[in-house]
């Protein structure tokens, strides 16, 4: 499934992403913020389930619903 989103970048961060692709890392901002996500998803994956969970709980302990 394809999913268009919007991104606004701070301007020293658009800076370095446009170094990268002028540098010939990247094809595009695109495939940058692609890698770039996936990397950190993966290497926070536990941290990420860990909040997920507690937000979870915190929930279901605190809801009205």
């Amino acid at each position: 499934m394809l999913e268009i989103t919007t991104i606004t970048l701070p301007p020293r961060l658009a800076e370095q992403v446009q170094s990268y692709i002028q540098a010939g890392w990247f094809p595009d901002v695109n495939a940058l913020v692609v890698e770039s996500l996936r990397r950190y998803l993966e290497t926070h994956q536990v941290e990420l389930t860990e909040r997920f969970i507690l937000q979870d709980v915190e929930w279901g302990l605190h809801s009205d619903e």
